[in-house]
């Protein structure tokens, strides 16, 4: 793993570039979902840089394969009737559709409400931010959504654990959640570090300051990187990997994708009653927040119980969860200001080192190359700047397709 790395002065830099600004996204977005969706991103809005335009122009986004051989699974993706995009280019708060389609447009605006929800004023950092597009393209998962699981779950706040080990922003616990991460993705998740901590928060001191890490003081407790990714103890403190925000909503986004597939291949009886409900408004991100919450098995069982209904087969706990996390996901989605961050290739190198972080080092990646191929297409022509908006699909899909190893995974086929 990388040595610890003194954040502060980078990140005080570093963080005078972010922004809220106002886009009017209906100017951004004007994707169809009856187009075509191979080959190029179907609507190229924005400014992207020179750099993205070509790969807007070129590149499959939801193809981040490069060697078939090497990254595609052994079983069938997903049927169409399991997967749903309708309306999701622009969003609003009508629907919160649980799945993504990374080629309806090259932008990724992501709204902010103007003030709190529920009393969380989320901030997100350009790291963060960076972290939301990597997995919503790669595990093709609405980031609202996302930002729905992160507020019902911790607040915003990865210092957050729980009474049943819940650790970080996501709450993946360290008992079954890091066994079922163990089982699903075993070489991606190999030298992430747990701990056996319950029911008593990560002390603010292992923290990078939030101040200093959004560049504004939050409201509420928002802590989302310790002073050390990398670190299995700080401070004398026994620490998590997925109490860091990279950790977390990488874990986070794998445990969905494990989840819709062990439904597909575990329970062949539900097909038709899935697809049914997953069609449905709010209807697969009702099933997959009930299903990390109640677990997937107990989801699936409530499924063939209650089909449309299975909500009420689970247990009150999650009655009330599945329903926030859509609530939240919809009050995100009508939000009218929008996250933004600029970035110079040093962000760009400190956000690769982020990713690499959470690798293994079997893997064998040469991150130094990869910084050197994301160069090369952003900044070689003389860019200094490049922007979340308009660029950071583009570098998404240079990283994802850079060598075979930083492919998307897939969950192990015995784990489904």
């Amino acid at each position: 793993m990388k040595p610890s790395r003194c954040f502060a002065p980078f990140l005080a830099l570093f963080f005078l570039f972010f922004t809220s600004c106002m886009l009017d996204p209906f100017g951004l977005f004007s994707g169809d979902d009856d187009d075509d969706d191979s080959g190029s991103v179907r609507d190229i809005g924005g400014n992207p840089s020179t750099g993205a335009q070509e790969i807007y122009e070129t590149a499959d986004l939801s193809n981040l394969c490069v060697d078939e051989a090497q990254c595609v699974p052994s079983y069938d993706e997903l049927p169409d009737d399991f997967v749903r995009t309708d309306g999701q280019e622009p969003l609003d708060d009508d629907d919160c559709n649980f799945d993504y389609d990374p080629n309806l447009i090259s932008t990724f605006v992501l709204n902010r409400v103007d003030g709190s929800v529920n009393g969380l004023d989320l901030l997100l950092s350009p790291e963060d931010l960076f972290f939301i597009a990597w997995v919503s393209i790669r595990q093709k998962i609405n980031p609202y959504f996302l930002l729905g699981v992160l507020s019902q779950e911790s607040y915003g706040n990865c210092a957050a654990v729980s009474s049943a080990g819940g650790e970080g922003c996501f709450q993946i616990t360290n008992y079954y959640g890091q066994a079922q991460l163990a089982e699903s993705y075993p070489d991606r998740t190999a030298d992430w570090h747990w701990s056996d901590r319950d029911d008593d928060y990560y002390p603010d001191g292992i923290f990078v300051d939030a101040e200093s890490y959004f560049g504004e003081a939050p409201v509420t407790s928002q802590f989302r990187l310790t002073l050390d990714p990398t670190a299995e103890e700080i401070d004398g403190e026994e620490v998590s990997s997925i109490v860091n925000f990279n950790f977390g909503i990488i874990a986070s986004a794998l445990y969905y994708q494990w989840q819709q597939y062990l439904l597909y291949y575990n329970y062949d009886e539900l097909h038709e009653a899935a697809s049914d409900l997953f069609q449905d408004d709010d209807g697969k991100a009702l099933w997959q927040a009930s299903a990390y919450n109640g677990g997937a098995y107990g989801a699936a069982n409530a499924l063939a119980e209650g089909g449309d209904d299975f909500l009420d087969e689970m247990e009150d706990e999650t009655q009330d969860y599945g329903p926030a996390v859509v609530d939240w996901c919809k009050e995100y989605q009508g939000g009218e200001l929008t996250y933004n961050a600029e970035y110079t290739d040093d962000d760009i190198e400190w956000l690769i080192d982020l990713l690499s972080f959470t690798y293994s080092e079997s893997a064998d990646i040469d991150w130094d190359a990869v910084k050197d191929d994301v160069r090369q297409v952003f900044f070689e022509d003389g860019t200094e700047e490049i922007t979340f908006v308009d660029d950071i699909k583009a570098v998404v899909y240079v990283i994802s397709t850079d060598v075979p190893e930083l492919a998307p995974e897939w969950p192990e086929e015995e784990s489904i």
